[in-house]
């Protein structure tokens, strides 16, 4: 059903694909949880920020999109690759939200989401010091948490 929505191959309410992906994410919360206890290091590409950062640009109350994530596990890290040239490169345009204009309110609503948490990375520059950007932000938070770092959860104040 998302990936159809995803191709434009259906529709489907604003709220209900929000609140489907959401689903997933709480789905899979156990298993995160218990791989993290495990002393497992999971690295999660568009997690719960993504959800909130397209749904609101498509116009729902922040707030709203928050909601449903509440409670979900909160990341150690995001690592934000800013692309803003993304357009650019090749297959880039297929998808539902791969249309410029909507990326640019995505790109707004990561802005607002953004916090102490957040590392930002210009993915523009050379693949060699994105690269080693990435390695620091990742080691770092990876010998923060063997330390013992309790699990966070998302908006929950």
């Amino acid at each position: 059903m998302i990936s159809s929505y995803l191709a434009n191959q259906s529709n489907l309410d604003d709220r209900a694909i929000h609140l489907l992906f959401s689903a997933i994410r709480w789905e899979k919360r156990s298993l995160m949880e218990s791989k993290l206890r495990s002393g497992t290091t999971l690295i999660v590409d568009r997690y719960s920020f993504s959800g909130v950062a397209f749904s609101s640009a498509k116009g729902l109350d922040m707030k709203w999109c928050k909601a449903p994530e509440a409670g979900l596990l909160a990341p150690d890290v995001v690592i934000y690759l800013d692309i803003s040239r993304a357009a650019e490169r090749g297959g880039y345009g297929g998808e539902r939200y791969e249309k410029l204009e909507f990326q640019k309110k995505v790109a707004q609503s990561y802005t607002t989401l953004q916090d102490s948490t957040w590392k930002i990375v210009d993915a523009t520059l050379p693949i060699e010091i994105v690269e080693e950007q990435l390695r620091r932000i990742v080691v770092e938070c990876v010998m923060t948490c063997h330390k013992g770092k309790p699990f966070a959860h998302l908006w929950q104040n």
